[in-house]
């Protein structure tokens, strides 16, 4: 999806967006209020306070999830070049949007409180550039991996073909997207129905099955509601702009999806599939995947209080897979050095299993071991430098069934092998 916004050029200017952003939240709060409360005074005046209250509650609890997700889409597509930043920009939305919601809940006799929790963290990858094939960066290739094993939501699209184009949906089933320029239509196959494409641009929310604002029955048969990947078949064919939202994080997403479109090659692969920033084609960067927040709305007549979750056009419960928050490879002559630390959803988690293997023949060098520690690193020692090697760790929490996450990159000691330094 194109994405419009201010340009930001430091401190200041990121404090006039999330400025303009906060009062943007705030008039959606008056509107939705000012609504509610012409409602209100149509209701039979027999029942009125109770059941107005309800509905103000009610009507509160839904305003405060619109708004808060609003925040996230808002700051994510800021400049913040880490999650800290990212996270303290939604603070600082949501802060004054929550306070002018207060003050008008006041007015109507009203005490409410969103008391903001937790802030989950993934990651965004974008495309600005509507001159841009979709292709990876600085890579001409159409038939690409976009990403793998992840929960996606907010997938937009805002893309032109006079050919033929897919995308490609996969969890464990593949479900082709046909972009058909040629016949003016887009097509799920499989799907006997089919949505039309105007002239020109069209704007494609896979995630949300509409296209062009219009709902398209045939995209929300894609699985969006578990882990996928998601690739792109003869992008070169198409141009515009794209973005998404995935609950790995960064390190992770990025890692998976190189070790998928450059099999073999050292990581990190030169080029890689997405820069770190935006400079005219795919970059990725850390976003807030989803956040809560503990509403309470009071009256003479009722003490309502709810947990509310908000993950902008999210399919599906919340993700359940571990993710790795940082997945390192260090080396030296005869050694390489692996640190991790996983994160996971459900505060279940149970191990890392970590293995080396030898790229060459596949054989296996080190059987994998199981570490429990979420945080850890462990040596490979005895190592040959003209050797490349695959690392592959594994992330597994204690559900049942468990849920898995998967990283690999292949390096060399002291950059031998074929690999760099």
């Amino acid at each position: 999806m194109a994405d419009v916004s201010l340009p930001m050029d430091g401190s200041s200017d990121r404090a006039q967006l999330l400025l303009v952003g906060a009062l943007t939240l705030a008039v959606v709060f008056l509107s939705l209020s000012l609504l509610l409360n012409s409602v209100i005074y149509t209701e039979n005046l027999a029942t009125r306070q109770t059941n107005t209250d309800v509905e103000k509650a009610t009507t509160f609890r839904f305003v405060a999830v619109d708004v808060l997700g609003d925040a996230i889409e808002h700051v994510n597509r800021g400049d913040a070049s880490d999650f800290g930043t990212r996270r303290d920009d939604y603070r600082n939305v949501t802060g004054v949007a929550i306070r002018t919601l207060g003050n008008q809940s006041a007015t109507d006799s009203l005490a409410t409180d969103v008391e903001r929790r937790t802030v989950s963290r993934g990651t965004r990858i974008a495309d600005d550039n509507a001159t841009s094939t979709l292709t990876p960066e600085n890579d001409s290739t159409g038939n690409w991996t976009v990403v793998t094993d992840a929960r996606v939501r907010n997938a937009r699209l805002h893309v032109e073909t006079d050919d033929v184009v897919r995308i490609v949906v996969d969890d464990g089933t593949a479900r082709d997207v046909v972009l058909d320029g040629t016949a003016n239509e887009l097509r799920v196959e499989g799907e006997s129905e089919a949505c039309s494409l105007g002239g020109g641009r069209n704007w494609v929310d896979l995630t949300a099955a509409r296209v062009d604002g219009e709902r398209c029955r045939p995209l929300t048969t894609l699985p969006f509601d578990d882990e996928v990947n998601v690739s792109i078949a003869n992008g070169t064919d198409a141009t515009g702009t794209y973005s998404l939202v995935v609950d790995r994080y960064e390190a992770g997403t990025r890692s998976a999806v190189d070790t998928r479109n450059y099999p073999g090659q050292c990581a990190p692969p030169s080029p890689p599939t997405y820069n770190d920033s935006d400079a005219g084609g795919p970059y990725t960067s850390p976003a807030v995947y989803a956040a809560t927040a503990n509403v309470s709305v009071a009256s003479p007549d009722i003490d309502y209080r709810r947990t509310v979750r908000t993950a902008p056009g999210e399919v599906g419960g919340p993700p359940t897979d571990p993710t790795f928050e940082r997945y390192d490879v260090t080396n030296t002559s005869t050694s390489l050095r692996v640190n991790w630390n996983v994160t996971d959803p459900n505060g279940d988690f149970d191990y890392v299993a970590v293995g080396l293997y030898n790229v060459s023949d596949g054989s296996t060098e080190v059987s994998p071991s199981n570490y429990t520690t979420s945080d850890g690193d462990v040596t490979f020692t005895g190592l040959s430098n003209s050797t490349a090697y695959a690392i592959n760790a594994t992330a597994v929490d204690g559900a049942t069934p468990e849920n898995r996450r998967t990283v690999s990159e292949i390096h060399s000691p002291d950059g031998g092998g074929g690999c760099p330094p």
